[in-house]
């Protein structure tokens, strides 16, 4: 038998292995697309209200109120709405004004129409203060409570948006009735050093009302006074250490063309200890101390003051 020397492979053989290889083997280059940035403004917004007010009341400018865009993109112009409401899930839609009170009414005057914004930057989403036309009027007849007061930024929906759930910006606010008094402690003052044995300094207090209701005798309201933190008197408002004459008495309701027919000077009791030079007290009275009368307002009935006695 003839033996076959493997070092001489048929033509054929030695193509097939320089041959490159079959297209079914070859790996498809795959090209990954750059995803596409969407361009589109980001409205969004800051209210500031005052936490008190009248039912009927002109909030006018005490409402403050910013526009912001968080997006990428410029936005045309759009409304705000200012809208009275009983809780938090305020409609970003054109709000119904009406002189008596509903629930999300606009107020009285309380759409206002911005240029538009440009686009956030790194520094922070674009901004600009609403100027506030109207005389922003809360409706006469609305129930006392707690509401919100709310700024519903493109009320109308007329800007396409990156995120349409975020056009309502809330603050809180408590409509009381509109003839309430308003108590609060306006200064500090002290009698001088009065000739007799011994000389004595008392302190003296002045508390006026600044409410368009008067003070019914019977109240319980008092007038608490701290002296270096210390509580040295309580009076009652109806005792005779209150002023009460026909020009001065804080149980007369505010008259601005005669401011001084609600105001009272308080004498205390108390009296600072004698001294061979001058001394500074730290004093704090505070007015209707125990809440026992409604007010227009129930966090303005506390003053403080440093006192410089002289020696006595």
């Amino acid at each position: 038998m003839k033996r076959v020397c493997p070092c001489f492979l048929p033509l054929f053989a030695v193509l097939a292995l320089l041959a490159p290889p079959a297209a079914a083997d070859t790996v498809p280059k795959i090209q990954i697309k750059k995803p596409m940035v969407l361009m589109a403004p980001d409205l969004t917004g800051v209210i500031r209200c005052p936490t008190t007010a009248l039912a009927g009341q002109e909030l006018k400018s005490t409402i403050t109120v910013w526009a912001e865009n968080r997006g990428n993109g410029t936005s045309g112009a759009f409304s705000v709405d200012l809208v009275l409401s009983r809780n938090e899930e305020v409609p970003v839609e054109p709000a119904v004004y009406s002189a008596n009170y509903h629930d999300d009414v606009l107020l009285q005057g309380g759409r206002e129409r911005v240029s538009g914004l440009p686009a956030a930057t790194l520094s922070g989403p674009a901004r600009k203060k609403v100027k506030l036309n109207g005389s922003n009027r809360i409706p006469a007849d609305t129930p006392p409570g707690n509401y919100y007061l709310a700024a519903v930024i493109d009320s109308g929906r007329e800007i396409g948006e990156k995120k349409e759930d975020n056009n309502v910006a809330l603050c809180r606010i408590r409509v009381v009735p509109g003839d309430l008094p308003d108590l609060r402690v306006t200064g500090f003052a002290h009698t001088g050093s009065p000739a007799g044995s011994p000389p004595e300094c008392r302190l003296l207090v002045t508390i006026v009302n600044f409410g368009p209701a008067p003070i019914p005798l019977g109240s319980g309201a008092r007038l608490d006074v701290y002296v270096n933190d210390v509580l040295v008197e309580s009076v009652d408002i109806d005792s005779a250490k209150v002023e009460q004459t026909a020009y001065h008495d804080v149980h007369n309701a505010y008259d601005s063309a005669n401011p001084g027919k609600s105001r009272s000077v308080v004498g205390l009791d108390y009296i600072f200890p004698s001294s061979a030079a001058s001394v500074t007290y730290s004093c704090r009275a505070v007015v209707d101390a125990g809440n026992a009368i409604t007010e227009l307002n129930e966090t303005n009935n506390g003053f403080s003051r440093d006192e410089v006695i002289p020696a006595h």
